[in-house]
């Protein structure tokens, strides 16, 4: 009655909370009334997935997800399993281990607990006296104990065993599982500090979708509107897709060849394309076909509009429409003499132009007063008649330019 219910509430993504033991009945049940196809998903919380036969549901199409503990394509999982195998075989039982996330949380536990001891008796002296379960008495290694199983860190069947300050485990990690066609494939993980990270590939999720795609029949949902669907004109009796033409059914047509699908054109009953009726809340037209999933896809020159991408997905449009506003090109014109000039304003460039007269000016009447600047002209001479400085007005032209350039100059003011 449950799972009928939700079939007759149309939705499609279901989260499956149950014992491990009861996962199989219940998708056995789930495709026995239909909820097992394309169109649903479950996300499955059981660490155990890996543990339960899945044949009869990897054809289906359905999205299953779920989270995984144990790898059992880990080397260490591998190993254990083979050391278990061989500890019943000599016991003479044969036993098919599944790894399980119980049994590995157990190995992991009991492994933790021996490395932790192991590490306190290297410590310290260890002493053993008689308790009482009657009595309050404790183990005075207690604590220490405990204080040692959380700063242990080591490897085990779950990956890396560590635990934070209260003593939950910390940078565990889940592997996110999917099921296709080639059983359950790893296609992610999760852990408590970066989150979801998906592994897989934008190819390699295409390549599984085609895969899934192969010799399949998909309904196409469509309106008769020319140019893009009509029907021929033809003295036989047409059935079937030959009935139709039009530029969205040789679009439909050439994707099929590509992708490797066959498909059934048919006409939606109302001729509509959809519109929502606020009253009611229900759609007609082609996105009533799509959400009543009679239809996988629709093909036509549908309007895509706010209230449809609410309940359907829609591919990138072969036409837009609406309003554009147009305006000349500017010609390129071609470079002015002074064009060199058009980052600054004049203003900015008169100014420029000011100070660097005025440094100039201002450089070579101190040139003139101060005795530094008049050195000897000839120094074997040292009374000379005429002294000389090499700040004429020219060169102090000179020497303001270069250092506003940054390019130094021969000589330097003393």
């Amino acid at each position: 009655p449950l799972l009928k219910q939700i079939k007759n509430s149309a939705e499609s993504h279901i989260v499956l909370d149950c014992s491990t033991e009861r996962i199989y009945e219940v998708l056995k049940q789930a495709q026995q009334i239909g909820m097992m196809s394309d169109y649903h998903s479950y996300l499955i919380t059981s660490l155990d997935l890996h543990t339960i036969n899945l044949d009869e549901f990897k054809y289906g199409g359905t999205n299953i997800t779920a989270f995984r503990l144990v790898d059992p394509e880990n080397p260490e999982v591998a190993q254990a399993i083979h050391n278990w195998t061989i500890g019943e075989a000599r016991l003479g039982k044969k036993v098919d281990f599944k790894t399980a996330a119980e049994t590995a949380l157990m190995y992991d536990a009991v492994h933790l607990f021996a490395k932790a001891l192991h590490d306190l008796d290297t410590s310290q002296q260890i002493d053993i006296h008689p308790l009482s379960c009657d009595t309050q008495d404790t183990w005075p290694h207690g604590y220490s104990l405990i204080n040692y199983m959380k700063i242990v860190e080591m490897r085990g069947l779950t990956d890396v065993i560590k635990f934070d300050h209260q003593g939950f485990r910390s940078d565990f990690v889940l592997d996110i599982v999917e099921l296709g066609p080639q059983g359950l494939r790893k296609s992610g993980t999760w852990n408590s500090t970066s989150g979801v990270n998906f592994t897989r590939t934008y190819g390699e999720q295409q390549k599984e979708i085609v895969e899934i795609l192969q010799n399949k029949t998909l309904i196409v949902t469509t309106i008769l509107s020319a140019p893009y669907c009509m029907r021929k004109d033809s003295a036989e009796k047409l059935t079937g897709n030959s009935q139709f033409e039009g530029y969205a059914i040789d679009l439909i047509h050439e994707i099929s060849k590509i992708l490797g699908f066959n498909y059934t054109i048919r006409l939606a009953p109302d001729g509509r394309y959809g519109s929502h009726n606020k009253e009611t809340g229900e759609w007609d037209g082609m996105i009533k076909e799509l959400l009543e999933q009679r239809a996988d896809l629709a093909i036509a020159d549908l309007t895509i509009t706010f209230d449809r991408e609410q309940v359907v997905d829609f591919t990138m449009p072969f036409m837009n429409l609406g309003i554009s506003v147009l305006y000349r090109k500017p010609v390129k014109q071609p470079p002015n003499l002074f064009s060199f000039l058009s980052p600054l304003s004049l203003d900015v460039w008169i100014y420029m132009a000011t100070a660097y007269l005025g440094v100039s000016v201002l450089l070579f009447i101190l040139a003139r007063f101060t005795p530094y600047e008049w050195p000897t002209p000839n120094p074997c001479d040292p009374h000379p008649e005429k002294l000389q400085t090499q700040f004429t007005l020219m060169n102090c032209m000179w020497f303001a330019i270069g250092s506003l350039m940054q390019q130094g100059c021969d000589f330097l003011p003393k």
